[in-house]
């Protein structure tokens, strides 16, 4: 199928991944953390601190996840889509309102969870019920929504907190999310049609039950070699992300350049989120799972041993080569490990696993930085981390392989 053919078959679907991807980086660490050094400052938290308490609003996030996952296999996306719009909205005025610790951390913990988790699983589970042979091209439009708000975000919130202030700015942005929705549901009543394809997932997913059990898949050997390639990932991400101002600091590196290289960032991740899904619908996500983690590699060498002007282009621009692999190339790999039936269960596990690895990274780094550790030492430790993690991936069975090998006899 070419690819105009996909959009005009596909496309509420994929438009709706795409919105809810991009609305998503509300809760995305690389959002949140743009107004790190003004919290800690606001709360008088150190790095360690800050780091913990939002390592365990992620931490209780992602394993609430495992049942919040689940439910997008039993109710109609569209409500599940909502019901995490309207709970994000509500954590970013919280948070713009705290008045203590106590509700900083509940608002963090309610971005995570509507944002970071609820609203990312729907974007990508919205396209990866799709058949294989168009999934990996849909998951990679839809994908698109998250370095697009990488892409906007940044320079948008830096220049916003600037103006008026870090609390205003979150308030800025529950207006936004409210507004959004309000936009989906008007734009879905002009148009005035159910979508074939999420009205046949949604009649598919309830008939066949609750699925398989969180004990059988955490026991598949299959699922427990994907885990490190999985959480590779999104764990060490999300340290480089929440510490980026202090990163930047230690390397001399202007706000400016700072909210530049995140938007070569996103602008890398788009483009190979395009190919990438032209390469799982041509060689399989089980085959692309091995390299996938390759730019992240490359990256954390980078940093660890060059200091250079254009450093952080460089450093953002090789995040931004696993980035665009990352939401189409682990959902692909799933389905095509598991199946599609009950793919938001098993989503919303291997989700969960990665929201807790991502969670204990920015406290960990946070004490680590406290107690004197060296970035270069760090880098070291996540590049050796990801060479293991890659080679595990090859252990993996290819089932979509076996499928295309000519019979003998």
């Amino acid at each position: 199928m070419k690819f105009h053919d996909l959009l005009m078959r596909h496309g509420r679907v994929i438009g709706l991944g795409f919105a809810l991807t991009f609305l998503s980086s509300f809760g995305q660490t690389f959002f949140i953390s743009l107004s790190g050094p003004d919290i800690r400052n606001a709360f008088g938290l150190t790095h360690g601190a800050f780091g913990s308490i939002y390592s365990l609003a992620t931490l209780s996030s992602g394993l609430l996840m495992i049942w919040a996952g689940s439910v997008i296999d039993r109710v109609d996306i569209r409500l599940y889509a909502t019901t995490a719009m309207l709970g994000l909205a509500v954590a970013a005025l919280s948070l713009s309102l705290a008045p203590n610790v106590i509700v900083l951390g509940l608002s963090l913990f309610a971005l995570r969870l509507f944002g970071q988790g609820m609203l990312s699983h729907a974007g990508v589970m919205s396209t990866a019920r799709l058949d294989e042979g168009v999934r990996g091209r849909a998951l990679g439009v839809a994908a698109l929504g998250f370095p697009a708000g990488e892409a906007l975000f940044p320079a948008t919130a830096i220049t916003l907190i600037a103006a008026i202030g870090w609390t205003s700015t979150w308030r800025v942005a529950a207006f936004a999310i409210i507004v959004a929705l309000g936009l989906g549901w008007l734009a879905g009543l002009l148009i005035g049609r159910k979508d074939p394809d999420l009205a046949a997932a949604a009649r598919k997913t309830m008939a066949h039950g609750t699925g398989p059990r969180w004990s059988d898949t955490l026991r598949d050997w299959r699922f427990l070699a994907l885990i490190p390639t999985m959480i590779g990932y999104p764990a060490i991400m999300t340290a480089y992300f929440f510490h980026q101002r202090f990163i930047a600091e230690v390397k001399g590196w202007s706000l400016e350049l700072l909210a530049s290289s995140i938007t070569l960032f996103a602008l890398v991740s788009v483009v190979v989120a395009m190919s990438a899904g032209s390469f799982v619908d041509r060689f399989g996500a089980v085959r692309l799972s091995h390299f996938y983690l390759a730019g992240m590699t490359a990256a954390s060498l980078t940093l660890a041993l060059f200091d250079a002007p254009f450093l952080p282009l460089v450093f953002f621009a090789l995040i931004g080569l696993t980035s665009g692999c990352t939401n189409v190339v682990i959902a692909a790999v799933l389905a095509e490990l598991f199946g599609t039936t009950h793919l938001g269960k098993i989503r919303a596990l291997a989700g969960a696993i990665m929201v807790v690895a991502s969670a204990a990274t920015p406290g960990a780094i946070g004490v680590l930085f406290d107690a004197g550790v060296s970035l270069k030492a760090i880098c070291l430790g996540f590049v050796a981390y990801m060479l293991a993690a890659a080679a595990i991936t090859f252990a993996l069975p290819n089932p979509r392989a076996a499928r295309l090998r000519p019979s003998e006899g």
